[in-house]
């Protein structure tokens, strides 16, 4: 009779519907396990060597998700035709809307934050490993392993460079023992070998082998640069993409539906529209239906009475019809109650705009959640993510130790604190967070490695070598802490006073060699870089020279003897402009520096500007009174301001001839015109910066003179 029933009622057909689908999904579930695994053995995939290719996955998870939605929609169509009554048919109409729209919104989502341009080069070099320097010993070699792609499948090796920094390398790369690439890189050369997708369907060993062939030191940097797996940047989007377009068609379609059948379900009495159901209703509504009837109120019982009425007297009349009592307004639904804004709440506004890219918005949300409560840490970390985004190194700083007051043990706080007081060089308050979170961690290898790192910038090398080896003691693995035990290690006061001898001595080559190791160790030493100029100035190498003056610059904008031997230095490449301006900023920075008043002046006299150049070294001889080569050089200087009279007007005249050519002249001994007249063309040659032309021409000019004066 239970089956009967349910035909006679008419909900069979639901149920029936309602188990197929189950069924369906069920099957194309077993049938999704199967390519799935089938798809990933195809690529190779182990447990050991340990590689999953995730890509794969997705891919095939993304389209048999696709497959299922569809059939969902399918079988969902079925049931609210099925249905036996208008708030069936609502219910279910108005749960499918809603979860088409959460659905189509995070597929939109996700796959507009994975179009965004240059995403996939961004997260391919953060997922690059840092740059490995290795010295290699004469006829020796340095081997590097790696695997491509990881174990995961999402990230694979997409470049390999080779620097040689000085020395031969031989550099050999091999993909599971089959050579792919080789070279030979000299000293300041380069090799690389770029990497398709197609290299890294496969999991595969690469080796790579730096041979020194010679018996010098050689010293070369390997770096890996990595790249994620296209297709998440691709493919991937394009099933995101239908599933939203799938599911926006799938909502407007029900809109009409779920609309229209509205008014007769809440009038029907099937849907309470004060308390929220579920999606369940519809189905134990088909197993125990209510009748969609419009409730009417029941008449009170009729009161008693003690005789029957009297017949009529006249003629019976029709009754009037019964009256069939109004229905009851429904009551009106309360509003519902203001929502409050809680730190919680300021928090997603501000995550949401923080990945739509307004970060000043961001902030101002995180901000008014931490006015709430200013020790709300979820507030805290995405207010820093935010700031750090912005390069707003300061206030980062600021709230990682808001971060740290409220929670020590936070380890993200310390290390970004540290990172960022790293990168402006400020090491001694680099090297307190570092002791803060290793009194909460003293056995982190990571905080150990910082504190030497800031240690070995503020030139205590011998704390910093217990503090790598207690980081490596943690960690015997970490090949990065073992190479700064050895660069640690080196004597770097002993090498740079050596090179110094050297560079005095004139044996300049063995110089730079010393302070090319001083530089491998420590590559931010402006000492060795600024003996490294002066070598390089001594020895003829003028724009080497310049070139490390400017990396000390760029350090230090400041530094008084760089800008001291970059004015010298651009002064002997009659560069007058930039060495001028070298001892302008020099002076603009230690006004009582007496070598850079007289440098400032000798760029003057050449520049033909006498009047400056005196007031140049008379501010030198104030510092210096008893300098006595500034001295010759003012009385040099206004002795030659007494010949212009005589020689250097005619000078003037001479096409090629300026100030300082003309003060070069008098300088060497042509002082006046006879000098001209009696002097061979080699001997003017000679003077800097005459041309044999020139010479010629004044010679010629000087004798039509002493023709004219005949």
């Amino acid at each position: 009779m239970s089956g009967y029933q349910q035909r006679l009622q008419g909900k069979d057909r639901l149920l029936r519907v309602h188990r197929v689908r189950t069924a369906t999904l069920i099957a194309l579930a077993a049938v999704t396990l199967v390519i799935l695994f089938g798809s990933m053995a195809a690529r190779g995939a182990s447990l050991k060597p340990l590689f999953l290719p995730l890509p794969v996955a997705v891919e095939v998870l993304l389209i048999m998700g696709l497959v299922a939605m569809i059939m969902a929609m399918y079988f969902r169509n079925l049931e609210l035709k099925a249905a036996n009554s208008e708030s069936q048919r609502y219910l279910m109409a108005k749960y499918s809307i809603g979860r088409a729209k959460g659905v189509a919104a995070f597929a939109l989502v996700v796959a507009a934050l994975l179009l965004f341009p240059g995403g996939g080069q961004f997260l391919g070099d953060m997922f690059s490993e840092a740059p490995r320097p290795f010295s290699i010993a004469g006829n020796a070699a340095q081997v590097v392993l790696f695997a491509s792609p990881d174990a995961l499948g999402a990230g694979y090796v997409r470049e390999l460079v080779v620097y040689v920094t000085s020395g031969t390398v031989v550099v050999t790369i091999a993909q599971d023992n089959v050579t792919r690439h080789a070279a030979w890189v000299n000293a300041t050369g380069r090799t690389s070998l770029a990497l398709l997708p197609a290299d890294s369907e496969l999991y595969r060993n690469w080796t790579v082998t730096l041979r020194n062939p010679d018996v010098l030191t050689a010293s070369a940097t390997f770096v890996l640069l990595r790249g994620i797996w296209p297709s998440f940047f691709d493919f991937i989007p394009f099933l995101l993409l239908l599933f939203s377009v799938a599911n926006i068609g799938w909502w407007l379609g029900l809109r009409p539906i779920h609309k229209g059948s509205k008014a007769e379900a809440v009038m029907g009495g099937g849907v309470n529209t004060r308390v929220e159901q579920d999606e369940r209703f519809y189905i134990e509504y088909a197993q125990n239906p209510v009748r969609d009837v419009i409730p009417m109120d029941i008449p009170p019982p009729p009161p008693p009475r003690t005789a029957p009425p009297p017949p009529p007297a006249v003629m019976a009349q029709a009754a009037p019809p019964a009256l069939t009592p109004a229905p009851r307004p429904a009551a009106p639904r309360p509003a519902p109650p203001p929502r409050v804004d809680t730190p919680g709440t300021f928090v997603e506004r501000g995550t949401v705009l923080a990945s739509a890219g307004h970060a000043e918005a961001a902030l101002v949300a995180f901000d008014e959640a931490l006015r709430l409560d200013p020790a709300f840490l979820p507030a805290l970390r995405m207010r820093v993510a935010c700031q750090r985004s912005l390069d707003r190194r300061g206030d980062a700083l600021e709230t990682y130790r808001r971060i740290l007051a409220v929670d020590p043990k936070d380890k993200e706080a310390h290390r970004g604190a540290y990172d960022l007081l790293a990168k402006e060089h400020r090491w001694r308050e680099a090297l307190d967070v570092a002791d803060v979170g290793l009194r909460v961690f003293p056995n982190d290898p990571r905080l150990l490695e910082t504190r030497g790192d800031a240690l070995t910038n503020l030139g205590r090398r011998p704390e910093a070598l217990q503090a790598y080896e207690a980081a490596l003691a943690i960690d015997p693995r970490d090949e990065n802490v073992r190479q700064k035990i050895e660069e640690v290690r080196v004597d770097v006061p002993g090498l740079m006073s050596r090179a110094l001898i050297a560079s005095a001595s004139g044996n300049y080559a063995h110089a730079l060699s010393l302070f090319d190791d001083i530089l491998e160790v420590e590559p931010g030493n402006v000492n060795a870089l600024i003996g490294k100029a002066v070598a390089y100035r001594r020895s003829g190498k003028s724009a080497e020279a310049l070139n490390c003056l400017d990396l000390v610059l760029s350090i230090q904008p400041g530094n008084v003897a760089a800008l001291l031997n970059r004015g010298h230095n651009l002064e002997e490449q009659d560069d007058l402009d930039g060495a001028l301006d070298s001892f302008d900023r020099l002076l603009e920075i230690s006004p009582n520096d007496d070598e850079a008043w007289i440098g400032q002046g000798d760029v003057l006299v050449k520049m033909g500007r006498d009047d400056d150049a005196l007031r140049a070294y008379a501010e030198a001889l104030k510092l210096n009174p008893g300098d006595e080569e500034t001295v010759a050089k003012i009385k040099e200087l206004e002795a030659l301001r007494d010949i212009q009279a005589d020689v250097l007007q005619d000078l003037y005249k001479i096409k090629g001839i300026g100030p300082a050519k003309a003060k070069a002249l008098v300088a060497a001994g042509f002082k006046t015109a006879e000098d001209f007249q009696k002097a061979p063309v080699e001997d003017l040659t000679k003077v800097k910066g005459i041309t044999r032309r020139i010479a010629q021409d004044l010679l010629k000019h000087f004798k039509e003179i002493a023709v004219e004066a005949k």
